[in-house]
């Protein structure tokens, strides 16, 4: 297996996501923002999975893997506040998670806590889920829920972070 493919398949979650966001703002075929969706989650399992399997895991795939994560999240998360099924401010949630997410880690390999990798999982599947739901109201209790969990998620890193620097 080469490290290229694999790099293609972390990537190729960025085109998901905007294929995500105009599909959804210009068609709105659930049929298809599932497709789209099923075939982004399919490349992280696969890069990842490949990825251990031929030990071609590195720091730099490893981080680049996450922003393309980050931003299939950023765009089809996008998609869901343009089609007015979630309020704007939730994307800046998720951009701070990332930015805290990249600092707490350090400059070196990143660092995974359960509860970070929970509310990451809530990231991915909100934008879908959200689709799916197609109601606004149950999509800003969810927005909040998730927000409360991000939060807390980022207060116990730095908390540990802290604690790891004293």
């Amino acid at each position: 297996m080469n490290r290229h493919i694999i790099n293609v398949l972390s990537v190729s979650r960025i085109f998901f996501g905007l294929l995500f966001l105009i599909v959804a703002i210009s068609d709105f075929n659930i049929v298809y923002l599932m497709a789209i969706y099923f075939l982004a989650i399919l490349s992280d399992i696969l890069d990842g999975y490949w990825a251990r399997k031929y030990g071609l895991v590195v720091d730099n795939g490893s981080k680049m893997d996450v922003i393309c994560d980050f931003l299939l999240i950023i765009f089809s998360t996008l998609a869901v506040v343009l089609i007015d099924l979630a309020p704007a401010w939730f994307l800046l949630i998720i951009i701070l998670k990332l930015i805290e997410f990249f600092i707490t880690s350090g400059s070196g390999t990143l660092k995974y806590d359960r509860f970070g990798t929970f509310v990451a999982y809530m990231f991915y599947a909100f934008p879908i889920v959200a689709i799916l739901i197609n109601s606004k109201n149950i999509t800003l209790i969810l927005t909040i829920i998730i927000t409360v969990c991000a939060i807390a998620s980022s207060l116990s890193r730095i908390k540990n972070m802290s604690e790891l620097n004293d």
